[in-house]
């Protein structure tokens, strides 16, 4: 089987108007013989970047909008081709390389998630899975809503925990650059002058003093060693057995792992009950769902649920036997099956622990903020009081 290679693409039509895509082919020779089969004229062709790539240019949050006005155009009665026709206006930027591809694809009759699979764009499999179902049956446009609502709730959930993250990480660097320079500049200026003095040091000075010898010299070797298992770490977190075994770790820490435990468990159910609410089967469901939780154990927890389901087990009995969700979430999962709305109570639950999650995330804050203050806060103290003391013990001769 020949290798193919994606190449990204600047090529003008016959009317002089510019179109940009990603195309795969054998060869760059053949790029440009499948362009002009298409009636452009290349002007740039360049290998396109890895689907990482992709997926680093291409936020949460752009597509979510995107999916946003792609429903907004379909719900309006625009036909799949002329609604992408006018994406380019009013889509994110990130959105632009994919867009003339998008619509080409669907010009030539292949269906919208097809499209979206192909376009390079990093379109998670839930996405993927709510619009291959609307296409089904249950409607294209109500799926795309669908999943940008999905998209919205998991973008407003990051930005959230980002924002509350924020003043501590400038309260650790603020402190750390604090304790840098007392270490580097003023300490090794204060021990010289004291020496010239010949002065005999209190305890807490020459103590101070040799802790910042021992920080300046440790410095670089310490630097090099963490680099070093930063990179093996990456490494082995990289590998599926290596993230499985990293995130059931995680999950493991007091405070971090129900964080995590309560934010996967609303990725799961809201992408769950977006997929049932279009259609999706159950096992199907379950698939994509466990690959939207963002964790490698939960995903593996609900994959294993996934095959006792498929065995005939019930899904919340499933989902506590291999752990794979919050007890409250398995609990309501329960009545859903009861009552018959499931996918309504999946919904629920979603909002429900990713509530959990963010006062979680809050929470932690809270105390983190006060801890550093008193962390970075102590250290000074006590450089300062060493160099007073030391100050105070100077006299002439």
């Amino acid at each position: 089987m020949t290798a193919t290679t994606r190449f990204a693409y600047r090529a003008a039509r016959a009317d002089g108007a510019f179109e940009h895509g990603v195309l795969a082919a054998e060869s760059r020779d053949a790029a440009l013989r499948a362009l002009a089969a298409q009636g452009l004229w290349a002007v740039d062709l360049n290998a396109a970047r890895s689907d990482d790539e992709l997926r680093t240019r291409l936020s949460i949050a752009d597509l979510a909008l995107g999916l946003r006005v792609l429903a907004t155009l379909l719900e309006g009665g625009l036909p799949v081709s002329k609604a992408l026709a006018a994406m380019p206006e009013l889509a994110p930027d990130a959105w632009a390389p994919a867009l003339p591809g998008l619509a080409r694809g669907v010009r030539e009759g292949a269906s919208l998630g097809a499209a979206l699979e192909r376009s390079g764009l990093a379109i998670p499999a839930v996405v993927l899975g709510i619009v291959r179902a609307g296409e089904a049956g249950s409607g294209l446009a109500q799926a795309v809503r669908r999943s940008a609502d999905l998209m919205e709730e998991t973008a407003t959930t990051r930005s959230a925990i980002r924002a509350a993250l924020v003043y501590p990480c400038i309260l650790a660097v603020a402190g750390t650059i604090s304790v840098g320079i007392l270490v580097g500049v003023v300490l090794p200026r204060f021990a010289a002058i004291l020496a010239d003095l010949g002065q005999t040091l209190p305890p807490t000075t020459r103590f101070v003093l040799q802790a910042s010898v021992i920080a300046r010299v440790a410095a670089l070797p310490a630097g090099v060693a963490t680099l070093i298992v930063l990179v093996a770490w990456r490494a082995w977190a990289s590998t599926e057995a290596g993230a499985t075994r990293w995130h059931s770790m995680l999950l493991q820490v007091p405070v971090l792992g129900k964080i995590r435990r309560s934010a996967a468990t609303a990725r799961v159910c809201a992408a769950l009950s977006a997929l049932l609410e279009s259609g999706v089967p159950l096992p199907n469901a379950l698939t994509h769902a466990a690959r939207a939780s963002g964790d490698a154990a939960i995903q593996e927890r609900v994959l294993s649920a996934r095959t006792s389901v498929v065995a005939g087990a019930r899904p919340s009995a499933a989902f506590l036997t291999e752990d794979a969700l919050t007890s409250v979430a398995s609990r309501l999962v329960r009545a859903g099956e009861e009552t018959g709305a499931l996918a309504a109570m999946l919904a629920h639950a979603a909002r429900l622990e990713n509530e959990r999650a963010t006062q979680r995330v809050r929470a932690a804050v809270r105390l983190l903020e006060p801890a550093l203050i008193l962390a970075f806060g102590g250290l000074v103290a006590l450089v300062a009081a060493a160099l007073l003391q030391a100050i105070y013990s100077v006299r002439p001769t």
